[in-house]
């Protein structure tokens, strides 16, 4: 059956040229292709790297939470203004201070807490607590920020920021 191909290419015209005559500019293009494909690659990774590194520094800092917003799903809604403070350190360490209208029971709750980030989320992942708070970062200016983040249950929860 290999020599039946061999002579139906033979008989088309279409016999294969030798290895060691290959076309090279097939090669040639293929190799600008690729290329052109690995520049596109590295700067969506850097500029991706950029955005995610410009929001870190925004963010170390100590920041004044300047309202705190609690939407349940049924529809209440619960609003607090001057609820406390955050700080982020550029070692991915950070303190949260919520005042007594966010706390339960009443108590002013410190806290530290290891963060991370993209360049549209912040992960708070606080020492007492079972799972990491993932925030979407919805506004995100040198001295002020919004950000949502919503739980298993459908509540949204809101924070405004500003730079102290």
């Amino acid at each position: 059956m290999k020599n039946n191909v061999a002579v139906s290419q033979v008989r088309l015209g279409r016999q294969k040229p030798p290895f060691y005559m290959l076309n090279l500019n097939h090669f040639k293009e293929v190799r600008k292709n690729y290329f052109h494909l690995m520049l596109l690659a590295t700067l969506l990774l850097f500029s991706a790297c950029t955005a995610q590194s410009r929001l870190s520094s925004r963010l170390t800092s100590e920041w004044t939470i300047e309202m705190f917003e609690a939407r349940e799903a049924s529809g209440s809604a619960t609003t607090v203004e001057n609820a406390g403070t955050i700080t982020f350190h550029s070692n991915g360490e950070g303190t949260q201070s919520f005042t007594t209208a966010v706390a339960h029971a009443g108590q002013t709750v410190d806290s530290d807490f290891q963060w991370e980030n993209t360049e549209q989320t912040v992960t708070i992942n606080a020492a007492n607590a079972e799972h990491p708070k993932v925030w979407i970062v919805v506004n995100s200016q040198r001295s002020r920020q919004e950000w949502y983040s919503t739980d298993s249950l459908g509540n949204i929860q809101v924070m405004h920021l500003k730079k102290k």
